[in-house]
């Protein structure tokens, strides 16, 4: 049976490093709630987000649901990470596992900015006023084994954006599923996330590029925008294998309703359980490509284990990015 198994790699290895033989077209901001896009984890993101197939934790939930099912009794994920342009982003999930019933999780995702200046076409100084971001969504989880080895999990979230007077509230689910074959750990997984309705920001607008809005002072009302869907899947493996150390090797492929696809590979070496080294690459990128982590666990409370990752992420002409998380079983 081992030779199956190695054909299903080499297709999924063959996808992520297809080359792309055209420049594709990438409908970049044709959808709303960008920030659902920015990943949190630093484990996730020091392996290049090729991570689908690989999250057994509080933080499944925010690469594929089905993964909190390797909660063991209950778990908590802190994470935090600056953005370009002083935006800050922070996120949370506490998951607990009731075994045969399933495991459900609770989480959640926010966006802060500073202060900035309101402008207008009249007034490109500012008008004296002020205003910030300040966007979030809210998820709940639930995911159950169907076999020993196969997985799948939901999530229901809220979603809320409001940029100074304009915004909206909508929902939207994941779905995820995740297949262990028993071949070096290899794993298999799938995900859909940020699937719902179309939405349309509240109150209306000056259109400044419509000579009859803004001549005769009639405000337009907002087109509609879906949110930012992404189909993902993947793959996990070990190609070392030995008591105290360990080599995994991850690949992801995501497709986006609003950019081309992605091809995210990742690696990550473990000594005694204890110690984490991690690189990766995202291909197809515009700017930047190399991720860098690394991290820690511990044992706290009772013998239970606690855990430190941190994460760059190079952005090219932009700042690199740096993100910090933690988790800790309860």
């Amino acid at each position: 049976m081992k030779w199956k198994y190695m054909i299903v790699i080499l297709l999924i290895m063959g996808l992520q490093l297809s080359p792309v033989m055209a420049k594709e077209f990438a409908p970049v901001g044709t959808s709303v709630a960008q920030f659902l896009e920015i990943a949190q984890d630093a484990r996730g993101t020091g392996m290049g987000q090729a991570y689908t197939a690989l999250v057994f934790d509080a933080s499944s939930v925010f690469w594929n649901p089905a993964g909190i099912v390797g909660v063991n009794g209950k778990s908590m994920f802190l994470g935090y990470n600056q953005w370009v342009a002083d935006i800050n982003f922070g996120s949370f999930s506490f998951a607990w596992n009731f075994g045969s019933a399933g495991a459900i999780a609770l989480s959640g995702v926010y966006l802060f900015t500073p202060d900035m200046d309101v402008t207008t076409v009249m007034q490109p100084e500012g008008t004296g006023e002020k205003f910030s971001l300040s966007n979030h969504s809210f998820g709940l989880t639930y995911a159950r084994k169907l076999t020993n080895k196969l997985a799948v999990g939901v999530t229901l979230k809220s979603v809320r954006e409001y940029y100074y007077f304009h915004g909206y509230t909508t929902w939207a689910f994941d779905v995820g599923t995740v297949y262990h074959t028993g071949f070096r750990g290899l794993k298999i997984g799938m995900s859909i996330l940020n699937f719902g309705p179309e939405i349309r920001y509240n109150f209306a607008y000056i259109d400044y590029s419509n000579p009859r809005s803004y001549k005769e002072g009639k405000s337009v009302r907002f087109d509609k925008f879906s949110l930012p869907v992404n189909f993902r899947v993947g793959f996990g493996m070990n190609i070392i294998q030995l008591e105290s150390q360990k080599l995994l090797i991850a690949g992801d492929m995501v497709h986006s309703n609003n950019n081309i696809e992605f091809y995210n590979l990742g690696l990550e070496y473990n000594f005694k359980k204890m110690f984490f080294l991690r690189s990766g690459y995202r291909f197809n990128l515009d700017e930047g490509g190399l991720t860098l982590g690394l991290g820690v666990k511990f044992p706290w409370l009772d013998g239970r284990l606690g855990q430190i990752d941190y994460s760059f992420s190079d952005r090219g002409v932009f700042s690199g990015i740096h993100r910090f998380s933690v988790g800790f079983d309860l």
